[in-house]
């Protein structure tokens, strides 16, 4: 396998099909507030100084709850409607990514109607993929929460040394359980293109994706490190280009914010609007040239040189 031509080809697809950026990005599937309890009373009692008043915080969290009951109910059905609604349009946009870079690295013709297409025909053997994987990955969440929410409620208690313990035993089930993660991202990886290229079910996807880490353990584990090392490349070479234009508008908004302008709130709305379009496209490049990298690699991982033979076969018209 010539790796850095997987690494450089990649690149070269992704940049020269400009819609695998879109779908890329939406395959990647890939709000927040804070209260500030105020419960001083200018008196305290002695040996309860600066320590937060837990009733008092129970009691404004309930309110805000209860106050705001239907707001947030139908919130939460929102939220969860937009990630059903995203999962099923990821698992389509991930069998039309992953079949147009194997059809662009076999330079036949193909674009984004037919793209959309294999990516439908796959929908549902995506899903029930990622399900198998999100069935795999539970238990380790479990263990984690389990473990987190255990320390918790003995620091709550004061069991200093129960939580301490808890914390050692954790920490010596990390390094297994990092393993185990790394091991499902390579299902993921290998077990998605294994589905597409091959055709094959989820659970014979998941097979072939073990099967095939274990058999190419070396070229595999290099594919990785390379990914991981281009990655971090192009992270920081993105990231200063962004910071080079953004200072201009930083150094604005510091002068501004300090003579209290009003003009701060138009420029963050103008920095919002130029920068969020920006960087959409660079993660919609990013993302399809990383799902292309895997893509190529998984073709070329049981063989020493670029197939010669139309691979894979072409989807039914």
């Amino acid at each position: 396998m010539d790796y850095f031509d997987n690494i450089w080809r990649s690149f070269r697809i992704s940049w020269r099909h400009k819609y695998l950026w879109l779908i890329a990005l939406f395959a990647g599937e890939g709000g927040g507030g804070s209260f500030n309890f105020n419960t001083g009373t200018g008196t305290s009692r002695p040996g309860t100084a600066n320590q937060p008043d837990l009733t008092a915080i129970q009691d404004q969290v309930t309110r805000f709850f209860s106050d705001h009951a239907g707001l947030l109910i139908g919130l939460a059905i929102l939220w969860l409607v937009l990630v059903v609604v995203f999962f099923f349009v990821a698992a389509v946009c991930e069998g039309a990514t992953i079949r147009s870079s194997a059809e662009h690295d076999a330079d036949r013709p193909w674009g984004l109607r037919l793209a959309w297409g294999a990516g439908v025909r796959t929908m549902w053997p995506i899903i029930r993929f990622r399900l198998l994987l999100v069935a795999l990955w539970l238990p380790v969440g479990i263990l984690i929460v389990g473990f987190v929410a255990a320390i918790i409620v003995a620091a709550v208690n004061n069991n200093g040394g129960l939580a301490v313990g808890l914390g050692v035993a954790g920490t010596l089930l990390l390094l297994p359980a990092i393993v185990y993660l790394i091991y499902l991202f390579f299902l993921d990886r290998l077990g998605s293109r294994a589905l597409i290229l091959e055709q094959l079910g989820a659970r014979a996807a998941i097979v072939r994706a073990h099967r095939l880490l274990f058999k190419r353990l070396g070229r595999t584990l290099l594919v990785w490190l390379l990914a991981i090392v281009v990655a971090l490349v192009v992270g920081i070479a993105t990231a200063c280009v962004l910071a080079i234009v953004s200072i201009p508008i930083v150094l604005v908004a510091v002068v501004l914010a300090v003579n209290n302008s009003a003009a701060i709130v138009p420029l963050i709305v103008l920095a919002v609007i130029v920068f969020l379009p920006i960087s959409l496209i660079i993660g919609g490049f990013l993302s399809a040239q990383s799902s292309t990298y895997w893509t190529l690699a998984f073709r070329r991982l049981e063989i020493d040189q670029p197939p010669v033979t139309p691979y894979p076969p072409a989807p039914p018209t």
